[in-house]
């Protein structure tokens, strides 16, 4: 798999002057040159180089600074950059001297201004068609349009989710910030796991998987033992084991009572508001909030089950027939279930039939079993209502 390093060109600013010479302080060396991606080059050495630039970026500097000003199209290209009229035929013929110029595998590539929404795409697909999936990619975000850091940090999300290339490094060459003939050099890795975050907290939000979140803690520094225990308790939930659940979830909390760190520290509030359902001491309680969970995130087979074991465990926990028993002993649930067979509860009956009917996929011969499931609509407000009265929140 190959390294390339992808770089923006910024647009020729003749009257304020061009790029200028700077030392750039990487970790534990120092890179002198005008164009940021000349020290990067060198200090990454990847395997290839993409320089993305409109049809009036400074590429007859770029050029210039190079050496390869003697070629003989270069006054066809000067004159193209005044007029905003580069094209791409113009730097294909650049392509090998620059390459030799700076000991890399070079690609010009031109890019349009992005000024709408299919201009911005197109530059995405520009991108993606010089990257092969499982290729390694550094971005440089120091020079180009004011607009186009921005896209491209957003590229390098879309490069890694849709093309499953590994984001090496973003960086940026702060020129501003430069102290003492030193230019410091940023690394904004940080927004992609950022990213990482949204999306597993979106996912999250959607499934209820708290999984994702184990590998995110561990990049923050956190032991995996701890978050490990997210892990762990997103098995139980997805097998609907809400009693193994809450153990691994009561470890977590222990272990970060003092907060969260890192990034994670932004999503503490969201994270430990979706697993406090663990501090019920009722069985019932904790089946209870996750069947409501779930029918919010529109996951109807696990709410029906979730759902209807928690009327079971109701039942149980209100049984004085026999002696108390643990809520989970499977010989009195069991019981439960064979008296509420003759139950005249026909909501009771309702939510069974539903339940069977999502698991099995089947199609049941009750008529309200078939208009819940003919539409969405239905099928949200029937478990709704369901929950409401077969689920009273005091379960005294």
């Amino acid at each position: 798999m190959t390294h390339i390093l992808i770089s923006f060109l910024g647009k020729s600013r003749k009257q304020e002057g061009q790029y200028k010479q700077a030392c750039y302080q990487f970790d534990g060396t120092q890179q002198s040159a005008r164009f940021f991606s000349f020290a990067l080059n060198r200090h990454i050495q990847p395997e290839r180089l993409v320089m993305l630039g409109t049809s009036g970026s400074m590429w007859d500097v770029l050029c210039e600074q190079l050496g390869t000003d003697s070629h003989e199209q270069w006054a066809n290209l000067s004159e193209a950059v005044e007029t905003d009229s580069v094209s791409q035929q113009q730097l294909d013929a650049f392509a090998l001297p620059v390459s030799q110029a700076l000991q890399v595998d070079c690609q010009l590539k031109r890019i349009p201004y992005g000024d709408n929404l299919a201009e911005q795409v197109e530059i995405l697909q520009i991108m993606a068609s010089a990257i092969q999936a499982g290729d390694t990619v550094s971005l440089d975000l120091t020079h180009g349009l004011r607009h186009l850091p921005m896209l491209g940090l957003l590229s390098a999300m879309y490069l890694k989710t849709a093309r499953n290339v590994t984001i090496n490094g973003i960086y940026y060459g702060a020129l501003d910030r430069t102290k003492d003939g030193l230019t410091p050099v940023m690394q904004l890795d940080g927004l992609l796991n950022i990213a990482d975050w949204l999306n597993a907290l979106d996912g999250f939000n959607k499934t209820g998987n708290l999984a994702p979140f184990s590998d995110l803690l561990q990049r923050d520094g956190m032991a995996a033992e701890t978050a490990n225990c997210l892990a762990d308790a997103a098995f139980f939930e997805n097998t609907l084991n809400i009693p193994n659940a809450r153990s691994p979830l009561k470890k977590f909390t222990e272990a970060t009572k003092n907060g969260l760190s890192g990034i994670g520290a932004l999503f503490e509030d969201s994270l430990r508001k979706r697993i406090a359902w663990h501090k019920e001491d009722k069985l019932y309680l904790r089946q209870r909030e996750n069947a409501y969970f779930y029918l919010q995130q529109g996951d109807y087979l696990r709410a029906a089950t979730l759902g209807y074991e928690a009327f079971i465990t109701l039942h149980v926990q209100q049984d004085t027939s026999i002696p108390r028993l643990n809520s989970e002993n499977y010989e009195h649930r069991e019981q439960i279930k064979a008296a509420l067979k003759n139950n005249r509860n026909n909501d009771y009956k309702l939510l069974s039939n539903l339940r069977n009917a999502l698991a099995h996929g089947l199609r049941s011969p009750m008529k309200q079993v078939q208009t819940a499931l003919s539409n969405q609509a239905n099928l949200h407000a029937e478990l709704s209502r369901l929950f409401n009265t077969l689920l009273p929140k005091d379960s005294k």
